[in-house]
Parts: C-alpha cells; structure tokens; sequence
C-alpha cells in the first residue's frame, strides 16, 4: 500500500531547504511537491541570500524563526548538531553552488535532494559523485519530468520490446515566448548571466532535461555527439538557440533542438523514439498521452490510470482516476514521494520494498554534464564530433 512505509516509520521526515524563496521560480514547486503525499515536514532552511527574503519565507513556511538561517553553512552545522535535526535537505540554489553545499551536508549525515543541472562544471559532478559514494547518504536530481506516469510507461514499453531496437531517439525543449527579449542585465535571470553557468548555460538549464529524458526514455547514451550553438538575441551574452546530433555505439542516431527563442511556444519539452517495429511520441504540454505507433498500423493513444492498460512502473507514478490527467506538480511530487520510501525503507531494513520507486541520481548528474562538456567543446570547434 502506498503509505505502508510511512506508517511504518511513524513520522514525517525532517526536512530543509537551502534556496527556494519566496522570491525563487521553482522553491514553492518544491514544496507543494514535497507537502503532496504527507511525508516531509519542513523544519528549517537558508531559504536566501537575502535575510529579509529568507526570514519571509521561513514565517510563510510556518518555520521556527531560530531555525532560519542567513547561512546554509550554519544552517548545517546546527542541524547536524540537533537531535531533531534536518535529514534531508533540498537545495534549490544556481548550479554554482550545488556542489559545495550538497557534500557540506552530505559529509554531516543528511541526505540530498538537489536542482539540476547538478554542478557548474564536469570536474565537480565527478568529485560530487565520489562525495555521495564516500558519505552512503541518498541523493536525488529532480529532473522531474521523469516524474509523468506516461514518461515512466514510454521507458518501460522500450525495456520490454514494444518498438523494436531504438534506431533513432528525438528529444527536443524548444521553450518560451517571454524569453525572445532580453532586459538589462541586472534583472537577468542567472541562466542568462555567464558568470553563473557560462555562455553554455542553455546546456544546462533545458539542454540537461533533454539528454537525461532521452537518456531515461530510451535506456541508451550516446558514444559522441555534435552542437551547435548560436545567439539570436540581442545583447544576450549566452546562447539562447542549440541544435545537436548524437551517434550510439551501434549505429543509432539522436537529435536535440534547445531553445529560449521559440515564439509562440510555450514548454517545447517532448520527445520521440524510434525503433525497428515503431515508434513512442511523448509532448509535456499533453502529458497524459503517449502515442505508440507500429510500422503499417493506426496510432495508438496511450492514458494513464488504469492498471490493466499499464505496466506496473508505468502504473506507479499514477495519482488519479482514468481520465483525470497527472500534471506537472504530481510528476514532480512524484521524484519527493520515491525518495521518501526509499528513505523509510532504509531506515525500517525493508530492501526491495519499493520496486517501482525511482528518481534520477547523482549518475545521471554526471552523464548530462558530460554531455555539457562536450557539447560546449564541440560548439567552440565549429561543430566537431567530441566523444564521450
């Protein structure tokens, strides 16, 4: 049952926060998504490097006021030092800072869920990674599209053969009509700020969902790849328009168009496989339909909410009743409710007691930002195929 583990443990987790405020796009996605299925309670959190911001949401938090750091390097000396003490945080900071702040807590016993892109550079997901393996603790990357029941059937249909062998694997995130203008500089968002991620940057803030959906859809990472990376904008200082081609050890192929200049579209997210039998068609914007389509036959729509229509991984990650479509919060709060049980499934000694459960981890963390390395090279190259 879904809240056995959670029964089980007796209590909701103690959980932080270091950035998310009420000033943040995605912090109160976080919380929501955290808040959906009972299991965390949010205790503390350096929610800011503005005090003022970070003591306003801590009070609309409901968050002791002594429990709300200007710091979260204080923030983890505290909690770790408190029998009741934080055990996971999330850190919704720029990528920047993911990094130090993730092993800083790790390295005190606390677990981590952590925005993506997860570092600033290839260099820091490896020493990230070797942290996480050093500490035992859990850590988790909220690509949280990965989240949608109709994502985790499309993977599961691929693992059990439905399309064939992949032969071709399209995943594109052409986003956003308020991004074809740029303000002056110091009402950028950091995505557009190279000082944060570069001038890849794009690699990271959409490009990294891409290549691990294609990534998690498909089973299957590309051996080389090629990119190419413009500005259409102008006075932007970071590419804001990426197309790439990918090459798979057995001769399969994958594309990738990323963009903050699409106009006229609103998310661009989706994907589409192709394999020897078929092809799976995905779009975030309808995400409660997966196409599946056989060589010479009629397209199949596929919905969720049914367990006899679904595979068991495809069923877990449903919320609702047939016909009531999942959305973006439920994907997301999907990631927090399989980290949870694998948290209290740690603590009880239950291993194998959440076969379905599954978010992106600090792996996954270290394949997208390969990819970024490689990608950035390949641009500076005029397009050369780098391998990976």
């Amino acid at each position: 049952m879904a809240y056995d583990l959670l029964r089980a443990f007796g209590r909701r987790i103690r959980w932080g926060m270091v950035g998310g405020g009420i000033d943040s796009l995605i912090g109160e996605i976080h919380r929501m998504s955290a808040r959906l299925d009972n299991r965390y309670e949010l205790v503390a959190g350096a929610m800011s490097v503005d005090p003022a911001v970070a003591r306003e949401t801590a009070e609309l938090c409901l968050v002791d006021p002594e429990r709300s750091y200007e710091d979260y390097r204080d923030m983890a000396e505290a909690e770790a030092a408190r029998e009741d003490g934080v055990e996971v945080v999330t850190i919704a900071t720029p990528p920047h800072l993911h990094a130090e702040i993730a092993t800083l807590f790790m390295e005190r016993g606390i677990d981590v869920i952590c925005e993506k892109p997860m570092t600033r550079t290839l260099e820091e997901a490896v020493d990230l990674k070797q942290s996480v393996t050093r500490s035992g603790r859990i850590f988790a990357l909220t690509h949280c599209y990965t989240g949608y029941p109709m994502v985790r059937e499309a993977r599961a249909l691929v693992k059990k053969g439905a399309i064939g062998a992949v032969r071709q694997v399209e995943c594109d995130f052409p986003s956003g009509p308020f991004l074809v203008e740029e303000p002056q500089r110091d009402k950028r968002h950091w995505r557009f700020r190279p000082e944060f991620m570069g001038v890849d940057a794009i690699l990271g803030e959409i490009g990294t969902h891409a290549y691990q959906m294609a990534h998690f859809v498909s089973g299957r990472l590309p051996v080389a790849l090629s990119a190419h990376m413009s500005v259409l904008t102008p006075g932007r200082e970071t590419f804001d328009d990426a197309h790439i081609v990918l090459k798979y050890e057995d001769g399969a192929l994958g594309r990738m168009w990323l963009s903050f200049v699409a106009a006229g579209n609103e998310h661009g997210l989706a994907f589409h496989i192709y394999g020897t039998e078929g092809s799976l068609k995905w779009h975030q914007e309808r995400p409660d339909q997966l196409w599946l389509q056989h060589a010479a036959e009629p397209a199949r729509r596929l919905t969720p909410g049914h367990p006899d229509r679904m595979t068991p991984e495809g069923f877990h990650a449903c919320r609702l009743r047939e016909g009531h479509p999942d959305g973006y919060v439920l994907a997301f709060a999907n990631l927090y409710r399989d980290f949870a049980d694998i948290f209290f499934a740690r603590a009880l000694g239950r291993s194998g007691a959440t076969p379905y459960a599954h978010f992106p981890t600090v792996e996954d963390g270290v394949d997208t930002m390969r990819f970024y390395a490689a990608a950035a090279k390949s641009n500076a190259q005029a397009g050369a195929w780098i391998e990976l």
